[in-house]
């Protein structure tokens, strides 16, 4: 009788999976509501995304990194209901009669307190911002810095093309009469918007950005602060950069380097050979940061910001690269590879479980087709 109970609500637990978190679900218990009355939202079903409670406090500590640049540092985790997406660090830099961003954070609140915040150092606008990649707890608080101080955006054309539109309607292709019209989407729906409670999210807009330089190295000068903004390519996304800034001897990377947690390497690659024949990856993106001059890093996830703030990153990336080619060697098949290449320095970082094993199996996919290069080529 015990077994058969046990086996019953095991079923029910089952059947019960799908509608935990689904916002659209009656529930007669509302102490699993958040504050305004929903559950947290994991569906592209159109949503009133305005609630009626109080907002969300960030709680945010700025940390001074050197004698211009400020940083707000996030959880080494994954959005969830008790971080409200605050993940990512990111990091304000004091010019003679403006702040610069470095990054605006998951949300259009995010980026309002902590300018509040960062306004009590210096009570000067933010009129311009420069994006790491197109990952969306980096870049949602765009809206409150274009609202309050028409600030110019400076990132990847991926955030363009990616996220903000333009879309073919699909009514309007693929059908006998179909006019190729083709329509904006502003709004689109990602990761955060999605995912986070409403007194968070609520009032934040995709926008596009204003400019994506075309050159591998852009220098500005912009009030009184020397910085340049590189590209490092595909690496942990579709188009990373990082600012470094040589007279403060600082360099701000976005998510090409973490620490103290493993990275999420979905949508990026190792090590790969580009259309121009040069070398491509989350490993040459590493070594393009370690040959500047600097004394502190800011990751996009993590605490450690001295010289040795990239060291984890390099490590766990030429690792995997040499025990996922020599299990390649090995004859070790793909659906193996988990199992054989397990990365053990890292198994005290926050994330590995969740996320190590499937940067793996993906590198698996990416380096099958890999061969060194000669030792006497350059």
């Amino acid at each position: 009788m015990k077994k058969l109970l046990v086996l019953l609500a095991m079923v029910a637990f089952g059947l019960a999976v799908p509608f935990i978190g689904n916002k659209h679900i009656v529930t007669k218990n509302p102490s699993h509501l958040d504050i305004d009355g929903n559950f947290i939202l994991y569906d592209f079903q159109k949503t009133n995304r305005v609630g009626g409670g109080p907002d969300w406090d960030y709680n945010l500590k700025p940390v001074k990194i050197s004698e211009r640049v400020y940083c707000f540092f996030g959880e080494r985790d994954m959005p969830t209901k008790n971080n409200a997406g605050s993940m990512s660090n990111i990091c304000y830099i004091k010019g003679d009669t403006e702040w610069i961003a470095w990054d605006s954070g998951p949300s259009d609140l995010f980026a309002k307190q902590a300018y509040a915040t960062i306004k009590k150092i210096a009570d000067m606008p933010v009129k311009h911002e420069f994006i790491s990649h197109e990952h969306d707890d980096h870049w949602l608080g765009n809206h409150y810095f274009k609202e309050t101080f028409g600030t110019h955006i400076i990132g990847p054309h991926s955030i363009n093309v990616n996220y903000y539109g333009p879309r073919l309607h699909v009514k309007d292709e693929g059908h006998p009469g179909a006019t190729g019209e083709v329509k904006d989407y502003p709004g689109m729906q990602t990761r955060m918007i999605k995912a986070l409670y409403q007194n968070a999210i609520r009032g934040t807009i995709l926008l596009p950005v204003d400019e994506s330089p075309t050159k591998h190295s852009t220098w500005y000068n912009i009030s009184g602060v020397k910085m340049e903004y590189v590209e490092a390519g595909y690496a942990h996304s579709e188009d990373d950069y990082f600012l470094y800034l040589p007279d403060d001897k600082v360099i701000l990377v976005g998510d090409l380097v973490m620490n103290g947690r493993v990275t999420s390497n979905r949508d990026g690659q190792v090590l790969a050979i580009n259309d121009e024949g040069k070398p491509e990856g989350q490993i040459p993106a590493i070594d393009m940061i370690k040959r500047r001059d600097w004394n502190n890093i800011v990751p996009g996830h993590g605490f450690l910001v001295d010289k040795h703030g990239a060291d984890e990153a390099y490590h766990y990336f030429h690792e995997m690269k040499d025990d996922v080619l020599e299990a390649i060697d090995d004859d070790v098949p793909q659906g193996e590879i988990t199992k054989v290449v397990t990365l053990e320095d890292f198994r005290d970082k926050d994330l590995y479980y969740l996320l190590s094993p499937g940067n793996v199996y993906r590198a698996y996919e990416e380096l099958e087709m890999y061969e060194e290069p000669d030792e006497d080529e350059d």
